[in-house]
């Protein structure tokens, strides 16, 4: 076998992990991620914890690659509805709302039949603008 070919080669210990567990152990490791070392979130209010919420399993998925958790769309869903800051997007039924939890701001598109909530989709990032809180 050539040195190129050897380079290439797995070693037969080698066993593939998820994404989201590499990306979590190389946080970890470079110790990047402030909460960490931070105290824990607040539990969820009663509110957050009585939405019924529809997650298809590619928008789980999503979530997943994205790392975002369940808890966290809950915050962002009963943080909208609570205090009614969320953009309505006219043709499609459905709302958008942000809330930052810590370090990051947590976007939900999402459509509200009777008392169920379905998730479109769900992003983040890690930035903050000027004098943001």
């Amino acid at each position: 076998m050539s040195k190129k070919a050897e380079r290439r080669a797995k070693p037969e210990a080698a066993q593939p992990i998820s994404r989201r567990d590499f990306a979590k152990g190389s946080i970890a490791v470079l110790g990047a991620y402030t909460s960490f070392a931070q105290e824990p979130l607040p539990p969820l209010s009663e509110a957050a914890r009585a939405l019924k919420l529809e997650i298809s399993l590619s928008i789980k998925s999503l979530l997943d690659e994205r790392h975002i958790l369940e808890d966290d769309v809950r915050r962002v869903i009963e943080h909208a509805e609570r205090t009614g800051l969320k953009l309505f997007q006219p043709g499609t039924q459905n709302f958008l709302s942000k809330l930052r939890i810590r370090e990051a701001m947590f976007y939900v598109e999402y459509s509200t039949e009777k008392e169920s909530h379905e998730i479109h989709t769900a992003y983040t990032h890690r930035f903050k603008l000027g004098e943001e809180e």
